[in-house]
């Protein structure tokens, strides 16, 4: 039973995915681009990554292209029930193919991650290190993606595999997730989300429930120049917790293919980590 949850997500994910190649072309309509018939390079979206803050986008990537975002390097700080923690993350990615006009598979490579707790103050710390979790990912457009609309609502799910060891969550989880853009302005967009996750607790050997509210504005000051704000909050169903953070940086627009943002996420609640970390999207 405890893999009950997995098993469902697994299906929706195969059902979504199939759905979404079973689709019949309308010859009415503009070309239908797939896996197989990629979108030309000159009819591409604008560059929609899901990051750099938990907040995706509404968006998909177009069939047939590649998109890489990942974070170059990440540093969480933090303190819970008395021991501090800290964690380094090296090229902690997400890989997206999109297979269909609304959809794209995406795999989640926590490259390597060296973990340091410190449970007494004045001790030496304990320290793990290695590759990290697998996840699997799909995510749908319901609409937006192409059309005059100014929204764009999807829906996500993943499974996230405990290939991690030491490192790792320490168990199998899940999630769903339902992102929406709004185009406020040329130059400006809010995204939210609802995210809802089945979390293993390795220290505990439990799962538990989590829920992530979060919503985030963008605003391009120029053509190169960009800069975000986040806010963004965890339920925690176990200690009835909320821990909220304010994530803030600029966005830099290197190419229609490329952009590279920075930032920090500052904790407003207790137990909450800090974080800073530099970014990278690449598109082809």
């Amino acid at each position: 039973m405890k893999f009950f949850p997995v098993l469902l997500l697994t299906g929706a994910l195969a059902g979504a995915a199939s759905q979404a190649v079973a689709q019949a072309p309308d010859s009415t309509a503009k070309p239908r681009y797939t896996l197989f018939q990629p979108t030309p390079r000159t009819q591409l979206r604008k560059l929609h990554p899901d990051r750099p803050g938990i907040t995706e986008s509404g968006f998909t990537i177009d069939p047939g292209h590649l998109q890489v975002e990942t974070n170059l390097f990440r540093v969480r700080n933090g303190r819970e029930d008395g021991t501090r923690r800290r964690e380094l993350l090296f090229n902690q990615a997400v890989v997206k193919l999109g297979v269909s006009e609304q959809t794209d598979v995406q795999l989640v490579v926590e490259s390597y991650t060296i973990e340091k707790e410190w449970p007494q103050e004045n001790t030496a710390p304990a320290r793990n290190r290695g590759f990290g979790d697998l996840t699997l990912r799909v995510k749908r457009n319901i609409f937006g993606d192409d059309g005059p609309s100014r929204g764009a609502l999807a829906v996500a799910t993943f499974v996230r595999m405990p290939t991690g060891g030491s490192v790792g969550n320490g168990g199998w989880e899940a999630g769903v997730s339902v992102p929406f853009t709004y185009k406020l302005a040329e130059t400006s967009e809010l995204s939210v989300q609802v995210r809802g996750n089945w979390e293993h607790d390795r220290d505990a050997g439990q799962h538990f429930v989590s829920f992530m509210p979060a919503a985030t504005v963008n605003h391009d000051l120029n053509k190169v120049l960009g800069v975000y704000a986040e806010l963004m909050s965890n339920w925690d169903t176990r200690q009835a917790l909320w821990r909220t953070t304010l994530n803030v940086g600029p966005e830099l627009t290197l190419s229609e293919n490329c952009q590279l943002d920075f930032g920090a996420g500052l904790p407003l609640t207790r137990e909450t980590y800090r974080e800073f970390f530099l970014g990278l999207t690449l598109r082809r």
